[in-house]
């Protein structure tokens, strides 16, 4: 529970998040969340200080613009309280919860929800959260897999499971949905697709003369002769239907706009134009979703350039009106330089073992709920011989060693249950470096003899973060327990590696 500090009225802040759209029309809207969690700091006392709000971001990932810039104002201790409506609404991910929830502990700060209380520093609490957590994870996971069920068996019935393409309309009449065609569009597909059969034309001179007629995208901009190509190769014009790319198309519910004649056609003339028959170069980018630019200050997003045969990590705002991009095979290149700066020998990890052994020492020594805890359960073994002993010597009556054994284990039921839950929570964080301490002494070998699935699970593993500035990676945002090893290395919490931009220094930041 939250404790207030003497002299100093508590201070919270409120955080709130939907995953999207459909959600602000329900009751976890952000507007109601906001006044359920105002209601019940006003309740309490609390002067809330900071609200903040991710509109539809999923909680899967600590991805989410202000629940980040949320926890670096926890750090600089700017609240003594975070507030959600539902625990849910903070994370849905198992890792990412019990990592925040542990740095929030350390900064003595508490994470409280308006609609699940309890007290999580008492075993009954604790492992009540735990399992609030655990619910919420496997009902989000439980949800993307029924959301599948749910798009397949719509596609199985004829359906199509994206938004319709140029031609068609999504349309809806209560809880039914469908696709029909679009009255001036629809016609004018129909028509293309019989005027690119002819062999006169190619995409671009296409998308000239559909511009020059008057037709536009749904954004009223001109439609591009990549965009064309993408229409002529479209078999859902042909009236079928699928779920994901590569699948055998069924028949789709949709009133085909092409015959299969003209279809044809339209494939061989767009082979025929070698310069403008459909080209795509599937990328493959390692480090997808961990890339941040440091001059947009943002993540980056991925793209390829097909005409150059480039592949970019783009990022996702403008800084002086442009975009930042960064070539990815110079920014990919730097990753086995960042490996080698945290490899360490197996006599190093001995070290480090001893060290971490340390660390969790000091902190069972700074929260001794364990020896306690221990140490009562001793004390209530000797009370337990003494009380059988006194029975034995006829020194108690039969109903009062029933009574006193009674309560006695009844409290020793309640310590080993504290004793076993501190145990498997140390043991469980334990583990997480004993795993992290193996993977650092074999990094490179995993690197040179993984293929690109093994080594995007190895960034993925060791990575949160990867900053870029002018195409060199400047700083690194390890996942724990990493930044802990690598930050003992090191000692002074960096690590020097070289690079194609010469010798650099890489900041190893925590990410628990």
């Amino acid at each position: 529970m939250v404790k207030e500090l003497t002299g100093k009225q508590t201070s919270c802040c409120i955080y709130a998040r939907v995953s999207t759209d459909e959600q602000a029309e329900k009751d976890l809207s952000i507007p109601f969340q906001l006044e359920r969690c105002r209601y019940h700091a006003q309740g309490k006392g609390w002067t809330v200080v900071s609200e903040y709000i991710d509109a539809g971001e999923s909680a899967r990932t600590d991805k989410r613009p202000d629940f980040q810039k949320m926890i670096t104002a926890a750090r600089s201790k700017a609240f003594d309280v975070i507030l959600v409506h539902k625990f849910d609404r903070f994370a849905r991910n198992d890792y990412d919860f019990v990592v925040y929830e542990k740095e929030l502990a350390d900064l003595q700060m508490t994470l409280e929800s308006v609609s699940e209380p309890g007290d999580a520093s008492t075993p009954s609490g604790y492992i009540g959260r735990r399992m609030m957590q655990v619910i919420s994870t496997w009902y989000s996971k439980n949800l993307a897999v029924e959301v599948k069920k749910g798009l397949q068996k719509s596609v199985e019935n004829g359906g199509w499971p994206r938004k319709a393409p140029f031609g068609y309309l999504n349309k809806r009449d209560g809880e039914k949905a469908w696709i029909d065609v679009d009255p001036k569009n629809g016609p004018f597909v129909t028509e293309a697709f019989k005027e690119m059969g002819t062999g006169k034309y190619t995409l671009e001179e296409w998308a000239e003369h559909a511009y020059s007629l008057g037709y536009r995208s749904r954004l009223d901009n001109r439609i591009a002769a990549t965009k064309w190509s993408e229409i002529f190769h479209h078999r859902f014009y042909l009236g079928e239907t699928w779920l994901r790319q590569g699948d055998i198309p069924v028949k789709g519910k949709q009133p085909p706009l092409v015959d299969e004649v003209s279809f044809t056609q339209v494939q061989q003339v767009l082979r025929s134009h070698d310069k403008n028959r459909q080209r795509v170069r599937h990328h493959q980018y390692l480090l997808r979703g961990l890339v941040h630019s440091v001059e947009a200050n943002s993540p980056c997003w991925v793209e390829t350039n097909n005409k150059k045969r480039i592949s970019y990590y783009r990022s996702r705002t403008k800084t002086n009106g442009s975009q930042i991009f960064y070539n990815t095979r110079k920014v990919e290149e730097q990753i086995p330089g960042i490996l080698r700066s945290i490899v360490i020998s197996e006599e190093t990890r001995q070290d480090l073992r001893g060290a971490i052994a340390k660390f969790f020492s000091a902190e069972a020594d700074s929260n001794n709920e364990l020896q306690k805890a221990q140490e009562r359960l001793a004390k209530l073994e000797r009370m337990e011989k003494n009380l059988q002993r006194l029975y034995i010597e006829e020194g108690i009556s039969q109903a009062d060693f029933r009574e006193h054994r009674s309560q006695i284990e009844a409290e020793k039921s309640r310590l080993t249950t504290t004793v076993e839950v501190v145990k498997q929570r140390q043991h469980l964080v334990k583990a997480d470096f004993e795993i992290a301490l193996e993977l650092c002494t074999e990094l490179v070998t995993l690197w040179e003899r993984g293929g690109f699935d093994g080594r995007r699970l190895l960034c993925e593993t060791l990575f949160k973060e990867i900053h870029v500035e002018g195409g060199n990676v400047n700083r690194v945002l390890f996942n724990a327990p990493f930044s802990f090893i690598a930050s003992q290395i090191n000692g002074s919490g960096t690590v020097t590696v070289g690079g194609a931009g010469g010798i650099r220094t890489l900041y190893l930041l925590t990410a628990s």
